[in-house]
């Protein structure tokens, strides 16, 4: 185990998501329950999800790769999908990380499952901003012209590193401005 990722399992162990006052919109447990939350180390070390599908390191091709089995067949209503991140830092093609979403939404809308689409938060550090923007405005495009709903993370959480322990990864506060701006977007 990475010195991070032990770092983040043991600060998520002990502090709870929401800071001081919790997020304005908490996220409504009944929805919870019934949503697959597929993604990588951001979803992973999100103590949020009930159903948490995040794995720390993969692409979209990786998440793409195990979404039938992870997703499919498990009576979920609703699928929040955020991944690319790794894929930029990797350096993989962008035109991948919009192809991959693409293909695990269609499996998830094939099968019933309702699809919300996740604007990638801010990588700080890696000179990927360029990247980050291209990437988010292809997720919200896929996100248009499918009809999914689009969660946006990368506007609250741009400009404030203190959501953030690291150029990637969400502290607690980071972790309730997701929760609330997804609580905006997913109501029912």
């Amino acid at each position: 185990m990475s010195v991070i990722r032990f770092l983040l399992s043991a600060m998520l162990a002990t502090t709870p998501t929401s800071c001081g006052s919790g997020p304005a919109f908490p996220f409504n447990d009944s929805l919870n329950a019934t949503t697959a939350f597929m993604g990588d180390s951001i979803t992973q070390f999100w103590r949020l999800p009930d159903h948490n599908l995040g794995i720390s390191g993969q692409t979209t091709a990786q998440m793409l790769d195990r979404f039938n089995a992870d997703v499919l067949g498990h009576g979920f209503k609703r699928v929040v999908i955020l991944g690319g991140t790794n894929d930029l830092s990797f350096h993989q093609s962008l035109s991948n990380v919009s192809l991959n979403l693409d293909a695990m939404a269609a499996m998830a809308q094939g099968s019933g499952i309702e699809v919300v689409l996740c604007a990638l938060p801010p990588i700080s550090g890696q000179n990927l901003s360029d990247q980050v923007t291209y990437a988010n405005k292809e997720i919200a495009a896929l996100a248009r012209s499918r009809g999914y709903q689009l969660v946006d993370y990368f506007t609250p959480m741009a400009g404030h590193p203190e959501y953030f322990i690291d150029e990637v990864h969400l502290d607690k506060l980071g972790y309730s401005v997701m929760e609330t701006t997804l609580s905006r977007v997913v109501t029912k």
